[in-house]
């Protein structure tokens, strides 16, 4: 056999054990799959909620099973339009418990989280910056005659709506209401006819309204007592 021939032989073998070989190898890819689990997710996250008031939720489960119950310990829960509302009413912590129900009809605890409960203080009710029982200037009052309500150690903001004032009219009380947390003139010209230098004089103030962080709420009463501060004259 020629050396040309023994050459092209050798690459017919080889081409041949090459094909072979390949063919006898296979490629496999491996894939892992995670098995689902179950999740829930609380919005909005708090850390604390208030006594006697509504926290609205929502809970979203995922999972191959469903959701089941939702307790609050230490308070009420309530569902309406898919949003829960927590209202905590008494301790010092509540518990948000939720349940995952199994295919077989089983429930089991999935998630559960811990809020600390707070009170929240009643603001103070305040005549031009004055609080109660204590003394305000006469001609203040009739220029500025402003209710204003503010916590004693929070931060919250009220705003008051209305309130009645009692001016004392012999044996008896009138009453005067303001839809707003001023003064009205009528008021203010009851508050400047009285005779505070020589008889003294008291401002009660009683059925007050605000709106807070809790919506509309009763504020407590507030008592002043009136001084002549002087009159300021202009001109000559």
């Amino acid at each position: 056999m020629s050396n040309l021939s023994r050459k092209f032989f050798a690459a017919i073998v080889f081409a041949f054990l090459f094909t072979a070989t390949n063919a006898q190898t296979t490629v496999s890819d491996t894939f892992h799959v995670k098995p689902i689990e179950s999740k829930i997710v609380v919005t909005p996250q708090k850390y604390f909620l208030y006594v006697n008031e509504d926290n609205f939720f929502r809970i979203k489960y995922s999972g191959k099973n469903k959701m089941g119950r939702v307790e609050f310990r230490g308070g009420t829960v309530e569902l309406k339009d898919s949003v829960y509302n927590l209202k905590a009413t008494t301790g010092v912590s509540a518990i948000l418990v939720v349940y995952e129900k199994m295919k077989s009809g089983k429930e089991q605890i999935l998630y559960t989280w811990t809020y600390k409960l707070f009170s929240r203080e009643t603001p103070n009710v305040y005549l031009d910056g004055v609080p109660n029982d204590s003394f305000a200037d006469q001609f203040a009052t009739i220029a500025l005659g402003k209710l204003t309500a503010k916590q004693k150690y929070g931060t919250d903001a009220y705003r008051i709506t209305s309130f009645t004032m009692y001016f004392q009219n012999g044996t008896h009380f009138d009453t005067l209401r303001s839809t707003s947390n001023v003064m009205t003139p009528e008021m203010k010209k009851r508050v400047d006819a009285m005779d505070v230098k020589n008889k003294g004089g008291m401002l009660l103030f009683d059925d007050i309204k605000a709106v807070g962080p809790k919506g509309e709420m009763d504020l407590p009463p507030l008592r002043v007592f009136l001084q002549d501060g002087g009159r300021i004259h202009v001109g000559l």
